[in-house]
């Protein structure tokens, strides 16, 4: 009977024993920082990270690491946060990842306008851009993306009637005609440029204000050239001329001539035909 009664005691000593044991190791697992999961369900080995995600690693490594520690990688590392994201095995997870304590940066905004879509994704180089079309207006990504959006399609399309060569240029280059399933061959824009015609008097163009710095700012440009094409040519050549081809059967002194004559006339007080200006 004392033997059983021992035997007893011993089996509930040791049933509390492994209680304890197992509730430390419960508790163990609860207080871990919950971003060790992802490295368990992923079956990711940690030190796989090293050469691709070496911060990371250097976080993770220590057994010790909180979710702090893991927030703090992400602010200052935050390419290396998303490539680690973007893997297969994390991706496939589908981690709603605010549930774990992490706090991941808020998706950016991709800049809509299909012509700079166009052009980022070339991956074409900024010297080769210099190149082939210095004056391509980039967007300021930081400004509100719906505003900038507007402005941008105005600035693209004067650049368009502004740069017709650098726009041609724009339109073959390998890297964007790569993108292009429809590139048939060099594609060939027509040359006269859009100042040609501009509305001219012979005193020197100033900038008109209509609230819109865009066009007010392109349509100045447009009288500006076209005032230094007729009135100081080798001016022109000396600040535009680069910029600049001409259709052969353009002839730019008669084109001279003609305008001269029609502010002469004007100046006379002559009737002008309004069509004329155009």
């Amino acid at each position: 009977m004392l033997q059983l009664y021992f035997l007893k005691r011993r089996w509930l000593s040791l049933l509390f024993l492994f209680l304890f044991l197992n509730t430390r190791s419960l508790f163990a697992q609860i207080n871990s920082t919950p971003f060790e999961q992802v490295f368990i369900t992923a079956n990711l080995d940690k030190e796989t990270l090293k050469k691709d995600f070496p911060h990371l690693y250097q976080v993770v490594k220590n057994k010790d690491y909180k979710t702090e520690d893991v927030n703090s990688f992400i602010k200052s590392h935050e390419a290396e946060w998303n490539s680690f994201a973007s893997q297969p095995a994390v991706k496939k997870l589908n981690i709603a990842w605010n549930t774990l304590g992490v706090q991941v940066p808020e998706a950016k905004k991709d800049f809509a306008h299909p012509m700079y879509q166009w052009y980022k994704a070339s991956n074409i180089s900024d010297v080769k851009r210099n190149q082939l079309f210095p004056h391509f207006p980039l967007p300021n990504l930081k400004n509100d993306m719906d505003k900038e959006l507007s402005v941008y399609a105005e600035k693209f399309g004067a650049w368009q009637r502004l740069y017709t060569e650098e726009y041609e240029h724009f339109l073959n280059a390998p890297e964007l005609t790569a993108l292009n399933p429809y590139y048939k061959g060099y594609f060939t824009l027509p040359y006269l440029p859009k100042f040609i015609g501009s509305p001219l008097t012979y005193s020197k163009p100033g900038k008109h204000n209509t609230n819109n710095p865009v066009m007010d700012e392109y349509k100045y440009q447009l009288e500006l050239r076209n005032w230094y094409f007729v009135f100081k040519p080798e001016e022109f050549d000396h600040l535009y001329g680069k910029d600049y081809k001409f259709p052969k059967e353009f002839d730019a002194a008669n084109y001279r001539l003609i305008v001269n004559t029609k502010l002469q006339e004007k100046k006379d007080g002559k009737v002008v035909n309004p069509q004329d200006n155009h």
